[in-house]
């Protein structure tokens, strides 16, 4: 029998739309690296500002978003966004070539492109029920899911083989071809994304945090997986996606650009590649086993700033190891969330939980990050991803020492009374 990502892909409307998904994906990748180096160039240790501006827009979009982006047609908002967001990458590449690239307008396009994707994404994969039938929804899901982290292992190297011809202000430039792209196939899959769509209901925003504290509540081990989960991602933001680009920024040269890509790629690569291979594991204590997954990502972070520490010649592959080492901690930790919550919570308290932990780990992204034009003078780059991974480390090993990890069984049970 043929694979089902086949069958689909014979389907031109689904085959376009992968198309220009994938593009898109790869576009994003890109624009992710050559910002964060173009804001480590221009603003050093203030480049934290970057994110944490990111963060606010995709966390008030996704929580203030909703209502409006519900109203609107499909088709006409997908074109409009990604059109919108190519001309965004236009304005930074024209101010690079004209007048000189400022770090406030670079902050300030990439809130909109932040603000974009937000909006972007859920009615993208909203879409995709009106495209597939029903028996092949999970297929066609897991197409495009895999695409998009196929695109996220594979961008950053790409990225550093545009750098070997190109200066680094046109991964930009690729960033916006790409985003045209993705509007033609949108707009090429036709009106069948406009199908009519049930009213969404009107929730406040604490009315949906409370529904998430109530479950997290009454679910043990929730709580310990969420704040764990917050701390690592405050300390990733911080520690690994700000830092990393300083470091080499800041160094004797050695890498450049290209060094970051490698090391971004590394533990992006990693954690697509370890996927499978974690599946087949079926832990006894399967709580525990998300903390020492978030463990290896704290230790692990720590030996990417440590290895910034060695000589040229053998910075990058010391940082590259400790990246793929991260990459399996986070396959093994993220399997073992979603299992979790998948499993001892209704779908309804599922997407609660889900809306909450958005919101606690984009807190503590905006925290952290916001905090680094303070942390990263006073210690360094390389110093502050090694105190973030031991951050990250410390929270891992408070949590799988607690009650809930050391006890809960097969299928996340409490042992029978």
């Amino acid at each position: 029998m043929a694979h089902p990502y086949v069958a689909l892909l014979k389907d031109r409307r689904i085959r376009v739309l992968w198309i220009g998904l994938a593009t898109s994906a790869i576009g994003g990748q890109l624009f992710g690296v050559g910002a964060l180096w173009l804001a480590a160039e221009l603003a050093g240790p203030n480049a934290a500002l970057l994110v944490t501006a990111q963060s606010a827009a995709i966390l008030a979009v996704s929580i203030l978003g909703g209502p409006v982006v519900e109203a609107l047609p499909r088709r006409g908002f997908l074109v409009g966004v990604d059109l919108v967001s190519a001309a965004a990458c236009a304005v930074v590449v024209a101010a690079s070539t004209m007048s000189g690239l400022s770090f406030p307008l670079l902050v300030t396009v990439s809130v909109v492109l932040a603000a974009m994707g937000a909006a972007h994404r859920p009615v993208f994969l909203s879409s995709l029920p009106t495209l597939a039938p029903a028996s092949e929804l999970r297929a066609a899901n897991g197409l495009f899911d895999g695409t998009v982290r196929v695109a996220q292992a594979s961008g950053p190297f790409l990225a550093a083989a545009i750098l070997a011809v190109l200066p680094a202000i046109h991964l930009l430039t690729a960033n916006a071809a790409s985003f045209v792209a993705s509007a033609w196939a949108v707009a090429a899959v036709g009106r069948g994304l406009d199908a009519p769509r049930a009213a969404a209901p009107t929730t406040g925003l604490f009315r949906r945090l409370a529904r998430g504290v109530h479950a997290a509540n009454g679910c043990r081990g929730v709580w310990s997986a969420l704040v764990t989960t917050a701390i690592r991602g405050g300390s990733y933001a911080l520690g690994f996606t700000v830092a990393v680009p300083l470091i080499f920024a800041e160094g004797d040269g050695a890498g450049g650009l290209a060094g970051v890509a490698v090391v971004f790629g590394a533990a992006a690569a990693s954690e697509l590649l370890a996927g499978p291979l974690v599946v087949l594991t079926d832990p006894r204590r399967p709580l525990r086993r998300q903390f020492e997954g978030y463990l290896l990502v704290g230790v692990a972070q720590a030996l990417v700033g440590a290895g910034a520490m060695f000589p040229p010649p053998a910075r990058i592959p010391a940082m590259a190891a400790a990246a793929l080492a991260m990459g399996v901690g986070h396959s093994i930790a993220g399997l073992q969330m979603l299992t979790f919550f998948s499993s001892r919570l209704s779908s309804d308290d599922y997407a609660a939980v889900l809306r909450l932990r958005l919101v606690l780990v984009i807190a503590a992204m905006m925290a952290a990050t916001a905090a680094g034009p303070l942390i990263l003078p006073l210690l360094g780059a390389a110093q502050t991803a090694i105190a973030c991974g031991l951050v990250a480390a410390a929270a891992a090993v408070v949590s799988a020492l607690g009650k809930p990890a050391r006890e809960l069984g097969p299928g996340f049970l409490p042992p029978p009374a």
